[in-house]
């Protein structure tokens, strides 16, 4: 895969850029009627939209540092216009009322750091050893892992299929492409399986 993203400034300039226009979509459509059966109010509440969008960042990523701090402007981004998006809305139309909420903005933009660790160790998927099939499983168990638990509350709830399809589509093109491109073809295959499990069985839905 090309790696498009590049340790420099126009790079990041995009990728932050990018984080913003992602943010306001999110933004606008938190807005949308909430408990419907797609759910389109609530994308970037769960973690698969989070999961696919920065192993995407990963894999397009030239270098462990690009990786990281692609991620960073990235999520960056994305805080700053979804809470700023509100703030600025609010002062014209009633819908968008409450204001800069700055605890939240705080606190979402402190958690973008674990990110774009995380970002950086993914990134050491690229080296031939046994530690990378297993580092190309990660992203599939937490995506499958998800769409088993949102499978089970959309049967329930009929609300959240947006959300169900997106991880299971996620799960399915990171599998094909992971499982292509690891050394350790069993290994990943395992870690997928019992990292799916681990996640739903375990993770406080």
């Amino acid at each position: 895969m090309n790696h498009l993203l590049k340790h420099t400034v126009k790079s990041y300039l995009c990728v932050f850029l990018v984080g913003i226009f992602v943010g306001c979509v999110c933004r606008l459509a938190d807005y949308c009627p909430a408990d419907t059966l797609w759910s389109f109010s609530s994308i970037q509440t769960l973690l698969g939209f989070w999961i696919i969008t920065n192993t995407v960042i990963v894999l397009l990523s030239s270098s462990h540092l690009c990786a990281g701090l692609s991620s960073l402007l990235y999520m960056f981004g994305m805080t700053l216009s979804f809470y700023g998006l509100q703030a600025i809305l609010g002062m014209f139309l009633p819908l968008f009322s409450g204001g800069f909420r700055c605890s939240l903005f705080v606190m979402f933009s402190l958690l973008c750091i674990p990110c774009a660790v995380a970002a950086g160790i993914l990134y050491d998927w690229n080296k031939d050893r046994a530690f990378s099939s297993l580092l190309y499983a990660l992203p599939v168990a937490a995506l499958g892992g998800e769409a088993l638990a949102i499978f089970f509350y959309f049967l329930e709830r009929h609300t959240f299929l947006f959300q169900l399809l997106m991880d299971l589509t996620g799960a399915a093109v990171f599998a094909v492409l992971f499982f292509k491109r690891a050394k350790r073809k069993v290994l990943f295959l395992v870690a997928s399986v019992v990292g799916t499990l681990f996640v739903y069985l375990f993770f406080p839905w």
